[in-house]
């Protein structure tokens, strides 16, 4: 058989003929991450590697890392030296085009594009925009395709104000990419009408959660409330503000909790005092694992109100928990699940609606987590892997070095 031919009816089966060699240029890395592209990373990487694929991780950060068998981290300044962490605090929480940022990531590029080491690659996968030019520079320099994954885009975090810097980077990554995984249709359709992907490599593929025997069994004993997630203008934190205080009269118990840290945060405390609810919201600031977990065994309802989410993870481990979730039709998470509440992003009325009728009804809010748990783990990162391993094996073989 062609080796063409070979290739094609394994990418169909999504096997692979051999270990592949992954060279992954990606942002975070847990314990230490702020948003759901760090856990995509760790899970997606877990994975692959119990598929007997190798993994390089390229950051510019330093540890320390979660160990994953199989996966080797490189940094700027390591192994060769003990060098400090070469990057700054990320732009979603307070940088500007003109910061010191804009340097450092075209020095974290520049790294990627002569990273050594790695010329037994089979493919080389970059995340988001952080690293496109030195991921499209690396690809070429070994003559190896190149997967982007786009996990949101700068008109979505910016709100149809998109920073120039940003754009060109995923546009580059976009144009060069010999193919494109988007995390939700949604997300897919905008790359193709706004970027001019060609519809033809583009590829969806969900991200997923992880169960945990800890939260398999959900009985609050109080009323609570919960969002997780960045303060940041696209997630409409201020409309789960607004929605709280038309409930807080109906439910004296109920207690609203903000989790997460973001540039919003100042606005968001001023609107919870105009609204006169300061008594009934605990902003927690940014929570490490453990505690999200607490938090999620003791909520009687999560919300995700965002005006724009390419996909919404949080809402995923929420349901994964049995917590019954509300989340805005915007939602890529909203196109795999029935067993949600989904609410147009500017429905403040809506929202309270939904929010009084699960605290007023524990036998819906049961049904319902029971529903969005099996939703949530029906399928997990393994299939994700596989899924991703399909379209490694596509760009592989639609690669025609230039």
């Amino acid at each position: 058989m062609p080796r063409s031919s070979l290739l094609s009816a394994l990418t169909a089966l999504r096997l692979s003929p051999r270990p592949l060699h992954i060279v992954m240029v990606g942002w975070e890395w847990p314990p230490h991450h702020t948003g759901g592209l760090g856990v995509h990373s760790f899970e997606l990487a877990r994975e692959l590697t119990r598929l007997g694929h190798r993994l390089t991780f390229l950051t510019p950060f330093t540890g320390p890392f979660t160990p994953v068998d199989g996966v080797t981290i490189r940094f700027p300044g390591a192994p060769e030296r003990d060098a400090p962490a070469e990057f700054p605090t990320a732009y979603w929480a307070g940088g500007t085009p003109d910061s010191p940022f804009w340097n450092a990531t075209d020095g974290y590029n520049s790294w990627v594009a002569q990273v050594a080491g790695v010329a037994d690659a089979d493919v080389i996968h970059v995340h988001d925009w952080f690293g496109t030019e030195g991921a499209i520079a690396l690809a070429r320099r070994l003559r190896r395709p190149l997967v982007m994954t786009v996990h949101s885009t700068e008109y979505d975090r910016s709100l149809g104000h998109p920073w120039d810097h940003i754009l060109r980077r995923e546009q580059i990554g976009i144009d060069a990419a010999d193919r494109v995984i988007a995390v939700s249709r949604h997300l897919r359709l905008q790359l193709v009408e706004r970027y001019h992907a060609d519809p033809g490599k583009v590829r969806v593929v969900y991200n997923a959660v992880r169960p945990n025997e800890r939260l398999a069994e959900i009985d609050p004993k109080r009323r609570v409330v919960l969002y997780v997630g960045r303060l940041a203008a696209m997630k409409g934190v201020d409309t789960f503000l607004r929605a709280a205080a038309r409930v807080v009269p109906q439910f004296p118990d109920a207690l609203f909790v903000i989790a997460g840290e973001g540039s919003e945060y100042s606005r968001l405390l001023h609107l919870t005092a105009a609204l006169g609810i300061g008594d009934r919201v605990m902003f927690l600031g940014k929570v490490s694992e453990e505690e999200r977990e607490l938090l999620l065994a003791g909520s009687s309802v999560f919300v995700l109100p965002s005006v724009v989410e390419p996909f919404g993870i949080a809402a995923l481990e929420a349901m994964a928990a049995g917590v019954p979730t509300i989340v805005s039709k915007t939602s890529g998470i909203a196109e795999i699940s029935s067993g949600v509440f989904q609410v147009d992003f500017w429905d403040v009325e809506e929202f309270a609606s939904r929010i009084a009728e699960l605290l007023e009804y524990p036998t819906l809010r049961r049904a319902m987590g029971e529903q969005g748990r099996w939703e949530a783990l029906r399928e997990g990162w393994p299939e994700r892997a596989r899924e991703v391993v399909s379209v490694y094996l596509e760009a592989m073989e639609a690669y025609r070095p230039p």
